[in-house]
């Protein structure tokens, strides 16, 4: 049986090449389990990453998909990214 498991450097480059060509390799811009910030009617909230797809995160046990949180403003791995957001937004 095969296991989820982190990608690390014993894997030769064929390996990766494979694995990026079968679609088995995604770039995931928050950890799990991290706390997370999003930003809501110009507000940062933070949040804790509690799973992470291809449409969309989910932060707090609830879904967004990655286009409704653009348009809220966004989710950052920091507050501090969060209100640099938002001081530049307004």
């Amino acid at each position: 049986m095969q296991r989820t498991m982190p990608l690390n450097k014993n894997f030769t480059l064929d390996q990766i090449n494979y694995m990026t060509d079968t679609g088995h390799i995604y770039v995931i811009p928050l950890a799990l389990n991290r706390t997370a910030y999003i930003v809501i009617n110009h507000k940062p909230f933070m949040v804790v990453v509690t799973d992470v797809s291809i449409n969309g995160i989910q932060l707090s046990g609830s879904w967004y998909a990655w286009d409704e949180l653009e348009k809220m403003g966004g989710v950052f791995e920091s507050e501090f990214e969060a209100l640099k957001a938002v001081a530049n937004g307004a």
